[in-house]
């Protein structure tokens, strides 16, 4: 059986198909030779491609332009209702489709943050009689990290105990956005029962933004907030596997009772080994009976926290500790003179005119240069 070649194709194209308009055969507008017919023909499935591309972004502008449409239909709808919550929850609510459960979550989450006392309850209840416990229930579930964090937050808001379990395990979920909302929508159902858990999860979770966290906490307040905190440190020191975190958990003790959180931070300090936590743990000091301990980390192999020792001094040093700044001016890291220099002009009865004396008498030129910059920085302010 005999097969056509490359060049006869053409020819038997043009008996197998019938002509196209005008009679011009097909094969006049193919070129004959094989390396540009390929490039005819690609050239043909780029532009069927580009032209079904068009069609298809222009039916997803129409589906876009339709949904917005229907949205902002429900929306007129429900805004007077949420709007009523400020006086009264409404009798009659309207059904929630499937499409709109999204978009009524926004809005209805968007009006409870607005709304405070009364109307915040009244919002509330209306949730409860349109039905949004069961739409949160199943949407916390959700592939959609969108829906699943819109569901996160309602279910807080809401007060739903029912999902407890559900909310803790998404504390460990590896997304930090949907972990942290989880912690807050537990903190927003039953605090007393989720903070000294939560605190351990925080101190573990390096992933949270420590602002955010912060935030979170300051709404708990010191009162509940002060004892988890100090037993979650302190316990943390006592272990070399979590020793690492007692620095994040020192970062959120201003959020605590300074009365009680001093007591706990002298008790790190006097038992850790640790530079970043005996570092994170000077911050924090501001009892003058802490002096001679904190006298004693300005001598401190680590650069760091010979920086934090000096600058506690300039907050709680008398001025006895001249002769130590003094000293530290020549230390062999630039941030330990700079902030050494800067303690000094904050410690409390020196004067700018004992400041020029020391400076005077100081042999290495470095320190003498470093506290004149301090010194006419303190004149120009």
């Amino acid at each position: 059986m005999a097969y056509a070649t490359a060049s006869e194709l053409p020819l038997k194209l043009d008996r197998a198909l019938p002509a196209i308009s005008g009679g011009t055969p097909m094969s006049a507008y193919i070129p004959q030779d094989p390396a540009l017919a390929i490039v005819f023909w690609i050239a043909v499935a780029v532009i069927a491609g580009s032209v079904l591309m068009l069609a298809l972004v222009f039916l997803l502008r129409i589906n876009l332009i339709l949904k917005q449409r229907r949205e902002r239909r429900f929306i007129g709808q429900w805004q007077p209702l949420l709007a009523e919550c400020i006086y009264r929850t409404p009798e009659i609510l309207p059904a929630i489709p499937t499409a709109m459960q999204y978009a009524f979550l926004k809005l209805w989450i968007y009006h409870l943050e607005s709304m405070k006392g009364a109307a915040g309850r009244n919002l509330v209840q209306l949730a409860n009689a349109a039905g949004v416990h069961e739409i949160v229930r199943d949407m916390i579930h959700h592939t959609d990290l969108r829906k699943q964090l819109i569901a996160v937050v309602a279910l807080g808001y809401l007060g739903d105990k029912t999902r407890w379990h559900d909310l803790r395990m998404l504390v460990t979920d590896a997304s930090p956005m949907l972990s942290l909302a989880a912690a807050r929508a537990l903190l927003e159902i039953d605090a007393a029962a989720t903070l000294a858990w939560l605190i351990t999860v925080i101190a573990a979770r390096e992933d949270w933004p420590m602002a955010k966290v912060s935030a979170i906490l300051k709404e708990i307040g010191p009162d509940r907030l002060t004892l988890p905190l100090i037993a979650t440190a302190e316990s943390a020191a006592a272990s070399e596997d979590t020793v690492h975190q007692v620095p994040r958990l020192l970062r959120l003790m201003d959020l605590a009772h300074t009365e009680r959180a001093a007591p706990a931070v002298h008790r790190i300090l006097v038992r850790t080994s640790d530079a970043e936590v005996i570092a994170a743990a000077l911050r924090l000091l501001q009892d003058p009976r802490d002096l001679p301990l904190l006298r004693a980390f300005t001598g401190h192999e680590n650069w760091i926290v010979r920086i934090n020792a000096v600058r506690a001094l300039g907050r709680i040093g008398m001025p006895e500790d001249r002769k130590l700044l003094t000293d530290m001016l020549s230390d062999e890291h630039w941030w330990v003179r700079y902030h050494a220099a800067r303690a000094l002009i904050a410690l409390p009865f020196t004067t700018i005119q004992e400041l020029d004396m020391i400076r005077a008498i100081l042999p290495d030129p470095y320190a003498a240069d470093m506290l004149a910059e301090a010194i006419a920085e303190k004149r120009a302010s």
